[in-house]
């Protein structure tokens, strides 16, 4: 009885380290979505940028 009783102690205490890392997990991926998400508002801003720049260009060279 003691074994079962130290087995169930052991898989609760691993599920719970488990919860915690999947909770770590989950934090630090919705973090990465945020900074996807604001390098790509970036990255769109700059293709903007491009463009503007490309069509004064091409103005000049007329």
């Amino acid at each position: 009885m003691k074994k079962l009783q130290k087995k169930v102690h052991e898989v609760s205490s691993e599920k719970k380290k488990l919860e915690e890392r999947v909770k770590s997990v989950e934090y630090e991926n919705s973090s990465l979505l945020k900074k996807v998400e604001a390098d790509q508002v970036e990255i769109d801003i700059l293709k903007v940028r491009i463009a503007v720049l490309e069509e004064e260009k091409a103005q000049r060279d007329e």
